[in-house]
């Protein structure tokens, strides 16, 4: 019976029998081979898995800006080796994301409030849009507008003043009452003072804010791995360490640098 099997072919298979004998008849697998990592590098990445929780695209640049070339596929392995990761058997494809994002910095604040759990107070905070850089933060027994517009004027006096701030409907920034003048508010009143525009997030899309958002989860995430004393080591860390993905893995800091608050 015909295989249809080419001479060529036929030459090769009886030149690797000759070679290799029956070995070099075997089915080999395709691709590239695997390839080792040197075990000081293993070492590095289990190291900054630990004390960050990173994932392999954040290890990856991590290690690119100490000058090891290592792939995100290699060190994701390395973690499933290790468990530290589980591998997703209904793998998604990539999502198109659109980016919302004012073109300078101090355009737009983004703030909010969030309970800390490693010190049962109220963390409060204000992000800057553009840059992701924490302007400020501090931790209080209640969540108020007295202490949200003290925040906000210790981040003007670092980084000087916002055209804009995002706020929740939160009683901090909004009157609820349905009779109530928003003007009259007390965040409003210092916001009118000073000149910067209040814009509200849209009700139950907390994406609308979601900057301040994603920032008080990944603070809860990375501080519970015990590589931080105290929140002001983990907000150093963030605003001029931590390669940010949004940002083509560069920090808040060298952004906020490079853009220079327009006046």
């Amino acid at each position: 019976m015909s295989q249809r099997t080419s001479r060529m072919t036929v030459s090769n298979l009886i030149r690797q029998y000759r070679e290799l004998g029956w070995v070099g008849l075997k089915d080999h697998k395709t691709g590239r081979p695997e390839t080792s990592l040197n075990p000081n590098t293993e070492i590095v990445i289990l190291d900054l898995r630990k004390r960050f929780n990173y994932g392999a695209c954040r290890i990856e640049e991590a290690l690119k800006s100490k000058g090891f070339g290592v792939s995100h596929r290699q060190i994701e392995k390395l973690l499933l080796r290790n468990g530290f990761v589980k591998p997703n058997i209904k793998k998604q494809k990539a999502r198109k994301w659109v980016r919302y994002e004012l073109p300078n910095p101090n355009d737009l604040w983004h703030t909010d409030w969030s309970y800390d759990p490693f010190t049962q107070k109220q963390l409060g905070a204000y992000i800057d849009d553009r840059t992701r850089l924490l302007t400020s933060f501090g931790l209080f027994k209640n969540a108020n507008s007295e202490n949200s517009i003290a925040l906000l004027r210790s981040g003007i006096t670092q980084y000087g003043k916002p055209k804009s701030v995002m706020t929740d409907h939160g009683s901090q920034y909004y009157a609820n009452h349905p009779n109530a003048v928003q003007t009259n508010t007390q965040f409003r009143i210092e916001l009118d003072m000073l000149g910067i525009k209040h814009y509200l997030a849209r009700v139950n899309r907390p994406q609308t804010n979601g900057k301040i958002e994603r920032f008080f989860l990944t603070y809860k995430t990375e501080f519970a791995t015990g590589s931080f004393k105290t929140i002001t080591d983990y907000i150093n860390h963030y605003n001029n360490e931590r390669q940010h993905m949004s940002l083509g893995y560069k920090t808040p800091k060298q952004v906020w640098e490079e853009c220079k608050p327009v006046s």
